[in-house]
């Protein structure tokens, strides 16, 4: 027989598991790290992006690292060797942006709040000038999944939208 007070927990539990997300929006993000979302499938980095939210546009040396590249014959290993060039991004107070590779600084580009191509809710949206000669035809989308790191997803602009992966920033301790 089951007693009263184990009642009482399993409605308890329920109530939370079928509360609206609205509901629970204002409950605290968990803590992700970078090597989490490294290891989260496709599927699992959609949800976390479609859950996440957007405030404002970092400021200061955002880490980077690529997880997947969901246009390659090995999403996992294209992913390693695109982030063994790409180091993260330099966000200054207005938006604009510059991205760090091994010793050096470039492709700038501008940083603002959008709308996602994804699922039309709003993000960071990040864009390179046109010609740009490595992200000239790129757009990144980011929200914030956890207390200074930020999901982003990768796009090819032309000649139509097409989704290329997931990359993180996330906030360095100095």
């Amino acid at each position: 027989m089951v007693s009263s007070r184990s009642l009482f927990f399993m409605a308890a539990s329920l109530c939370v598991v079928l509360m609206p997300a609205s509901s629970r929006a204002n409950e605290p993000k968990a803590c992700l790290t970078p090597a989490q979302l490294k290891r989260m499938s496709v599927c699992d980095l959609d949800r976390l992006f479609e859950q996440a939210s957007v405030s404002q546009i970092p400021t200061g040396f955002m880490k980077g690292q690529v997880l997947l590249m969901t246009d390659a014959r090995f999403p996992r290993l294209k992913a390693s060797l695109s982030s063994a060039a790409w180091k993260g991004k330099h966000f200054d107070p207005a938006g604009d942006f510059i991205n760090q590779w091994p010793g050096f600084k470039a492709v700038s580009g501008h940083a603002e709040i959008g709308l996602s191509q994804h699922d039309g809710k709003p993000c960071i949206v990040a864009t390179y000038p046109r010609g740009a000669a490595v992200f000239g035809n790129t757009r990144d989308e980011l929200r914030e999944v956890s207390p200074g790191v930020f999901l982003g997803r990768l796009y090819d602009v032309c000649p139509c939208p097409r989704f290329k992966g997931y990359f993180v920033i996330a906030v360095t301790c100095k």
